[in-house]
């Protein structure tokens, strides 16, 4: 969990790849951080079908935009809060699209079946021919699950 804070979150959040958010206990020492930045989720012919479903209602272009969730980590102690990690990254994209515009919350879970069972459970759906999830913001706040 640190060497990668430690090495790469300041560098890329100074080159304006990312921001890193972190938790931090009473004593300053972090617990969890999550990471978030840009995306798009963009239409190929392979997955024309599933893009036109994902796709907002009359969204004009053959891409979307969105927030990716580029790192989650916690603390050994506090696993089983993943929820509430994910849930306060899922806020601060929120509010990032709402400023911004956006409409996917997108994760990649790669060849972790845990992690990818994590986020199946916290609603996200598999993007066709990725390893990558998402969430469209609109349907999620009608009342997904998380």
């Amino acid at each position: 969990m640190d060497r990668w804070l430690d090495k790469q979150a300041l560098k890329d959040q100074e080159l304006g790849r990312s921001r890193t958010h972190v938790w931090a206990d009473e004593e300053d020492i972090v617990v969890a951080y999550f990471t978030l930045l840009q995306t798009v989720v963009s239409e190929t012919d392979d997955d024309q079908p599933f893009f036109k479903k994902l796709r907002p209602r009359h969204y004009p272009d053959m891409s979307a935009p969105g927030v990716l969730l580029g790192k989650l980590a916690l603390n050994q102690q506090l696993r089983g809060s993943g929820v509430d990690l994910l849930a306060d990254a899922y806020m601060t994209a929120y509010e990032a699209v709402r400023l911004i515009g956006g409409v996917f919350f997108v994760v990649d879970p790669a060849d972790h079946p845990k992690v990818h069972d994590f986020y199946v459970r916290s609603g996200f759906k598999q993007i066709p021919g990725t390893k990558r999830m998402f969430l469209n913001f609109d349907e999620f706040n009608e009342g997904a699950p998380l």
